[in-house]
């Protein structure tokens, strides 16, 4: 995110302690970025950078990694030409 597009008393889905976490934003802290609450954990944090926050609470899903395909759509068989070539 941007740091324009950040606003205080909104939740957003924020990297915290190496996790994906909710925080909800309180002040703007007088040293730079953002004073926040882990919606979680009820504990605060300091976002420093609004590179941490990843979206708006709410409109990032998991999903399951997709998988790989070539050019033409047909699945990427990497693996097993990998595992092919070390037999040989």
């Amino acid at each position: 995110m941007k740091k324009a597009q950040v606003q205080i008393g909104q939740t957003y889905v924020c990297k915290v302690s190496g996790r994906l976490a909710e925080v909800r934003i309180e002040s703007e802290c007088p040293y730079g970025g953002w004073w926040a609450v882990n919606t979680q954990t009820g504990r605060q944090v300091r976002i420093r950078s609004a590179q941490r926050l990843r979206a708006p609470a709410g409109r990032l899903r998991r999903r399951e990694p997709l998988a790989a395909t070539t050019a033409d759509g047909q699945p990427d068989r990497k693996e097993e030409r990998d595992a092919a070539q070390q037999r040989d």
